[in-house]
């Protein structure tokens, strides 16, 4: 399949590059260790210091290098399916949950913009979700007295009402969510990184946890040859996951998602975060005139497997007709890029324990949901951690799955074999 290069530099979060973070080396402790620095591993380990914790936190790439800094920024209470969709697979306490889940990972992000002073274009303007066909149109109105009952209302509106420009005749229906927003999410998770440095996290980029293991006490891991100790560790590092718990393969799998962005436009073509085709297409528009899209990974859905994050011409073929779909009169594209996403095998987050006689936890799988849950998710798992209940996240205790609780004598080595 022919390819197409994309340069972190080309994604528009990346064009001011934020201040490197230190590279690990010698010995360190700390009460919490944490694997993986994107929105999960981030705000988790902020809200552990909050607490009072002690934390160490390794990257194996930049601080938000991967998916969290590789997507469209958008803050989505709702997960782009029809609710009707999520009752069917989870039943409503689970459909419910993740609503909840989305409301107040949400309030935590604009909560830590505004306490922390982070600059990163934060900005809550609600989000459209358009349909293609009269099938998909259904479940969403279906969805939205369930929604209401449950306390996240929508509405649908006309097509026509939602979309300056014309492109509105390519859709058969919208549907506007009011508490929707939008960021900068790599000027988030670094604002969020620098304060928990500022209080006493020590944070490393290019320092890959290699191996760990549970010295009966407490963990101790190899990182760039260094030595770590933690009482606890906690693996954020979503898609990456099973590459340092094997046992995790069945159940979290690497899917690519593939995006543009295209010269300033000379008028607005979309004004708020918005998905369509069963959320499998999504586009914003940013301050500055440029259009962010992308998706489409349905046209190719098993060839979007995998840790490649090099675009490819069949799904960069789809979303330029999307583009030209909203701007007829044409745009330069300056830009592509795709990132590796952790998609669960019921489709809801691993957050919780893996192991909690060995102080094992995990915080990955977020399905594409990362920026919308993580914040939320991260601030329940904190009170886990500290052997307090935690109901919020209680249907994405990793223990749903047979697998895990079939692991005898418990995981107590991850990664290498050697130490």
């Amino acid at each position: 399949m022919s390819r197409i290069a994309a340069p972190a530099s080309g994604i528009p979060w990346w064009n001011s590059a934020p201040a490197p973070f230190p590279i690990f080396e010698g010995e360190l402790e700390a009460d919490v260790m944490v694997a993986g620095g994107g929105i999960a591993g981030i705000t988790l380990a902020y809200s552990l210091i909050e607490e009072g914790a002690s934390v160490l936190l390794f990257d194996a790439g930049q601080i938000a290098g991967a998916a969290s800094g590789r997507n469209a920024g958008f803050l989505m209470v709702a997960p782009a399916e029809p609710y009707i969709e999520a009752i069917a697979l989870w039943g409503r306490p689970g459909a419910r949950a993740m609503l909840d889940s989305g409301r107040k990972s949400h309030q935590r992000v604009r909560q830590l913009v505004e306490a922390l002073g982070i600059e990163c274009e934060y900005a809550s303007p609600g989000s459209l979700r358009l349909t293609r066909s009269e099938e998909e149109a259904e479940d969403h109105r279906a969805s939205l007295p369930l929604m209401k009952q449950d306390g996240f209302p929508a509405q649908e509106i006309r097509p026509a009402d939602a979309m300056p420009g014309g492109a509105h005749d390519h859709f058969v229906a919208a549907f506007r969510c009011e508490e929707d927003g939008e960021f900068d999410p790599v000027r988030f998770i670094h604002g969020v990184a620098r304060a928990a440095e500022r209080r006493g996290g020590r944070i490393f980029m290019q320092s890959p946890l290699a191996s760990a293991w549970w010295t009966g006490s407490a963990w101790e891991a190899r990182v760039n040859g260094g030595l770590a100790r933690a009482r606890t560790l906690v693996i954020a590092t979503n898609a990456y996951a099973p590459q340092l718990c094997p046992a995790l393969a069945p159940l979290i799998a690497p899917r690519r998602g593939q995006m543009l962005v295209t010269e300033p436009l000379s008028r607005r073509v979309a004004t708020c975060p918005t998905y369509a085709q069963w959320g499998y297409q999504y586009w914003r528009q940013l301050a500055d005139g440029r259009l962010m899209i992308g998706g489409w990974r349905d046209l190719d859905l098993d060839g979007e497997v995998g840790f490649e994050t090099e675009p490819n011409e069949k799904i960069q073929g789809g979303i330029e007709q999307g583009l030209r779909e909203l701007v007829p009169e044409g745009a330069s594209v300056t830009a592509r890029w795709a990132g590796t996403m952790g998609f669960a095998r019921d489709g809801r987050p691993l957050i919780g324990w893996l192991d909690a006689e060995h102080h094992l936890a995990i915080a990955a799988g977020f399905t594409g949901h990362g920026l919308g849950m993580a914040a939320a998710c991260s601030l329940d798992l904190c009170q886990l951690l500290t052997f307090r209940p935690a109901p919020a996240i209680s249907s994405y205790d990793p223990a749903r799955f047979p697998e895990l609780r079939r692991i005898e004598p418990g995981l107590t080595l991850l990664g290498a074999r050697e130490r």
